[in-house]
């Protein structure tokens, strides 16, 4: 779990909280269009867009965003905008939109790993999840539907988020491993009981469920795996609409010590269950 800080460090002044994480190997998607509805949280400033991005989410009515909790909580949202739909940071903003308040889910709280209570970057956390309402309207594009439930265990989905691809190698300072393009990755659902013997960190069965890349065993690609930036992107499963919302992604092996790139269970927010749960707004 990454730290407000850390965060801070990526998109220069301001942290977008938490248990932060991006990802590494799936299919790159630098195409115009591929996911409208993907959201980009990012510090206002004049830099580059790609030093400044950090969070993911996804739009689900014309003027509101979901995403990790962690990632806004503590954060002053006067300091955010958001990007929609762009597929490579360095050559498209995307639509850009500012943030007129953030929600987060009322029972929100980050867990402290029982193995070591002090260290935060291993915690996990539980309600994860919370509601941007944008400055206005996007116009154009089709909101991403909320599933009507938590995926089954064996269920395939696939996360849509920029993010590093790579942990950062102290002994190779110069290489670049920042998500400027568009990436997807395919999962499976997993087990509560698989999800939570593999972290000693706590898997709130009540408001998370995991998924793993299932193919990672194959000598001749690359797994995929979360690593930072990819807190609050969306995980979307495929009905007869399309793609739809089921998960934003929480936290994943680093509450058990594994950097990205090794396998491991991703967490994500139960969308379904806990969107109706968030306080009304005028």
């Amino acid at each position: 779990m990454a730290t407000v800080g850390a965060l801070g460090a990526l998109a220069t002044t301001v942290a977008l909280a938490g248990p932060a994480q991006a990802m590494s190997g799936g299919t790159q998607l630098p195409r115009p269009g591929a996911a409208p509805w993907l959201a980009t949280l990012a510090v206002k400033g004049d830099g580059p867009l790609l030093g400044r991005a950090s969070c993911g989410g996804a739009l689900i009515a014309p003027d509101r965003v979901l995403t990790a909790a962690h990632c806004v909580d503590g954060v002053d949202v006067q300091r955010v905008e958001v990007h929609l739909g762009s597929a490579v940071l360095s050559q498209d903003p995307g639509t850009v939109r500012d943030v007129r308040s953030a929600t987060l889910h009322p029972r929100y709280t980050l867990l402290p790993s029982p193995a070591a209570p002090d260290r935060p970057e291993l915690s996990s956390a539980a309600y994860d999840m919370a509601e941007i309402r944008l400055s206005a309207p996007v116009g154009g594009v089709n909101p991403l539907p909320v599933a009507r439930h938590r995926p089954r265990p064996g269920t395939p989905v696939s996360i849509f988020s920029h993010g590093t691809t790579a942990a950062w190698d102290p002994s190779r300072p110069g290489k670049d491993i920042r998500g400027d393009v568009l990436r997807r990755g395919d999962l499976t659902v997993r087990s509560h009981a698989h999800c939570a013997a593999q972290t000693p960190a706590v898997v709130d069965e009540a408001s998370v469920f995991c998924a793993r890349d299932r193919q990672a065993a194959r000598p001749e690609r690359t797994p995929t795996t979360m690593c930072f930036g990819d807190s609050g992107s969306p995980l979307v499963t495929w009905g007869r609409r399309g793609p739809e919302l089921a998960g934003i992604f929480s936290f994943a092996g680093e509450t058990a010590g594994k950097v990205c790139g090794q396998p491991a269970d991703a967490a994500f927010a139960d969308v379904p269950a806990l969107l109706p749960e968030l306080p009304p707004k005028p």
